[in-house]
């Protein structure tokens, strides 16, 4: 199916919401657009991109991780195999501060094709544990939002995806987990998201998110 792309759809967006809602909205009820994309637009878009974008767009997609929170990533943060990595705050505004909430503060599994893409372009970070894994030009800093969108954009829009916004690649995530029959609990873990009063009781184990986030990479990506 064709999705509705949105007239205020831009490259980039916050993708800060909880993106699971969306998956089981009455039909009746009347809801704005949600556009995802499908498993041949997620390689698309992937494929369309430079390596540093590449990778973060694969973070979002197969980590489920929010933009703010790649953006914050530090070389201490990977573990040495690229296949974990702690989430422990975010950039938002610009600043650097905690994670979007206590409960965000996370350790994720990162699936081997997205680690091994990331292992790729860590070889170009410094070797030292406080540095970027995005920075911006000025190597002391991570790259901003609407920098980021700015190289992004362009590549995007000559395959006809400009319009798939950080919101609509989390919201892929959600969706194409569900479509694979991955297990909400783990899903909504990786993500740093709650789904009721479950989560008071039970914290999906990181090997069970690290089995997912492998199935649903595999599901999508060829190469």
């Amino acid at each position: 199916m064709v999705p509705q792309r949105s007239a205020t759809g831009a490259s980039c967006g916050s993708g800060g919401g909880d993106p699971t809602p969306a998956l089981f909205t009455p039909k009746e009820a009347a809801s704005p657009s949600r556009p995802v994309m499908s498993k041949q637009e997620v390689e698309q878009y992937v494929n369309a991109l430079d390596l540093r974008e590449r990778v973060i767009a694969l973070l979002t997609l197969f980590v489920g991780l929010r933009p703010g929170e790649i953006l914050a990533l530090q070389r201490r943060h990977i573990s040495g195999d690229y296949r974990k990595a702690s989430i422990e705050q975010r950039l938002y505004g610009g600043d650097i501060d905690t994670s979007k909430t206590g409960s965000s503060r996370r350790t994720v599994a990162i699936p081997p094709k997205t680690g091994s893409r990331l292992k790729g372009w860590m070889e170009l970070v410094p070797d030292i544990p406080e540095a970027w894994i995005f920075a911006s030009a000025n190597p002391q800093t991570p790259i901003r939002m609407d920098n980021l969108c700015s190289h992004m954009k362009p590549k995007l829009k000559t395959v006809g995806l400009e319009w798939a916004t950080f919101h609509v690649l989390r919201r892929t995530h959600a969706s194409l987990g569900h479509d694979e029959g991955i297990d909400p609990k783990v899903a909504a873990d990786q993500r740093g998201h709650g789904i009721g009063a479950i989560d008071v009781y039970t914290k999906a184990a990181l090997s069970k998110r690290a089995e997912a986030a492998e199935r649903l990479e595999n599901a999508v990506l060829t190469a």
